[in-house]
């Protein structure tokens, strides 16, 4: 009797387990998530291959997007709960830091201000700036502090210079602004330059070229999330870190330039290779945040912001998954399973 009722748990066992009861984690425990991103430009590059090459769901997450334009949009996006993290610009999450909120940096993606400064034929240098006007996103958005961190660098103010800020609006309504005279300048990202330079503008700046470290982009969330749901956050870091491994490797071009001709809506993928170029220049080989970028950015809206002036870099930045991650020697080789 013995001998068949372990003959019998046995069979069980067997018939369970070819029922797949015993699936491997990662696809038993696949968990579906809306992520956020902020801007339509190249910068959002390693959050999208993360979805488009399958990267995501490598690590048991099925990703959807959501675009939420505005920094500060997304910012109250996080804390709402709409979103558990989202690709977006440091600003807003200093700002929202410095009154209370819980929002955390816990990546980055571009630790510069990836931007170029286009112009009407007639600006020809930053001074010719003076009593123009300048089209960008909205006040308080990545633009608006890259266009002020500029001119701070080239020895300008926009209030004694006269330069006026408008809100456009995304990155298709500034260049629709520029090209229909509404504004003298825009700041958009460096993928467009060769199509501006062609309607005949001026290329004004390349602002990955000026000495100024910037949060442009970075993968925020809130704390309350990492602490009660790190499996989440670490998850989601894993597959943005190998998308990101994915996108600097020269072997994947065509892959990476045809997710960027996906999402930008441009014509065919060979129109992606200004977008590509401008991705490679900036996208960092481990996505940490920088810290001299955030220290850069809190001093310069301390000036208007006091509240800010009590933010310190540690404060905003949580990098304790990414160094888990490094210290096992994945961010080194992430791709391989």
């Amino acid at each position: 009797m013995k001998i068949r009722a372990r003959h019998l748990v046995i069979t069980l066992l067997l018939l369970i387990v070819s029922q797949g009861f015993f699936a491997s984690p990662t696809h038993a425990q696949i968990r579906h998530v809306l992520m956020g991103y902020a801007s339509l430009s190249s910068n959002q590059t390693p959050v999208w291959l993360g979805k488009e090459e399958g990267f995501y769901k490598r690590f048991g997450l099925d990703v959807d997007f959501v675009l939420i334009e505005g920094g500060t949009r997304g910012a109250q996006a996080l804390i709402s709960g709409d979103v558990p993290m989202i690709g977006m610009a440091g600003q807003p999450v200093i700002s929202a830091r410095a009154r209370g909120s819980d929002l955390i940096l816990v990546g980055g993606v571009v630790n510069k201000m990836n931007y170029i400064m286009a112009s009407k034929p007639g600006i020809k240098k930053p001074e010719d700036l003076k009593g123009k006007r300048v089209g960008i996103t909205q006040i308080g958005s990545s633009s608006y502090h890259a266009v002020m961190l500029a001119l701070k660098h080239w020895g300008m103010d926009a209030r004694k210079d006269r330069v006026t800020m408008l809100q456009v609006g995304n990155q298709a309504a500034r260049v629709a602004s520029l090209r229909t005279g509404g504004s003298d300048a825009v700041i958009v990202n460096p993928g467009l330059a060769l199509t501006l330079k062609q309607a005949g503008f001026n290329i004004l700046a390349d602002f990955t070229e000026l000495p100024i470290p910037y949060p442009q982009q970075v993968m925020a969330v809130r704390e309350r999330t990492l602490k009660t749901d790190p499996d989440l956050i670490e998850r989601i870091l894993r597959g943005f870190a190998a998308a990101n491994f994915f996108s600097l490797d020269p072997a994947n071009k065509q892959r990476v330039k045809a997710v960027l001709a996906k999402y930008l809506r441009l014509e065919s993928i060979d129109k992606a290779e200004e977008q590509y170029q401008s991705a490679l220049k900036v996208l960092p080989k481990k996505p940490y945040v920088d810290l001299a970028g955030i220290a850069s950015m809190i001093d310069f809206m301390a000036e208007t912001d006091p509240l800010v002036a009590k933010v310190k870099p540690e404060d905003v930045v949580d990098h304790s998954i990414l160094k888990k991650l490094d210290a096992a020697g994945f961010l080194d080789h992430p791709l391989k399973r």
